[in-house]
């Protein structure tokens, strides 16, 4: 029976875990969402709606490359998870931040993280600018691998979804 417990008090806290996280990030408070996913993806490191938003959390706190790991790591397993996110009822905050980072001219941002930035956002709402993107930052950095590589798997879901 208290093994029972354990196991039921372990799974109580987990989804507790899951919903505060998801309760920062419909406020928008992504500091403290990011944290609380990342408890979220230390007992169940596959979670898609976890990962999905995590990306998101560390875009918007400037944490840009360990989004770019994340992100290709979750289009390689699957990129309908990112893809076939319905802006208005997952309350995805993408239009917001995208239209934040496209009208920022910063110096502390790069040409180089913001076409990042602008790539990985938009394939939340419209994979097709964000292969424009991406295909600029090839453009931009030929010798950087990770850019090939995403616009391959943008590739193979372009073509899956016509044959």
């Amino acid at each position: 029976m208290k093994y029972l417990q354990a196991i039921y008090k372990e799974e109580i806290e987990f989804i507790m875990s899951e919903m505060l996280a998801n309760q920062y990030f419909m406020v928008r408070r992504f500091l403290d969402a990011e944290t609380a996913f990342e408890n979220v993806l230390a007992q169940d490191p596959l979670n898609r709606s976890a990962r999905k938003k995590m990306i998101i959390c560390l875009v918007n706190n400037g944490k840009i490359k360990q989004a770019l790991d994340l992100f290709y790591t979750v289009i390689s397993e699957d990129i309908t998870i990112i893809t076939n996110t319905n802006v208005a009822d997952d309350d995805c905050p993408c239009p917001e931040i995208i239209s934040k980072f496209e009208n920022i001219n910063e110096p502390e941002l790069s040409f180089q993280s913001k076409l990042e930035i602008l790539g990985m956002l938009w394939l939340y709402c419209d994979y097709y600018k964000s292969i424009q993107q991406f295909e600029k930052l090839k453009e931009f950095n030929p010798k950087e691998p990770l850019y090939s590589n995403i616009l391959k798997v943008y590739k193979d879901f372009v073509i899956s979804k016509i044959s």
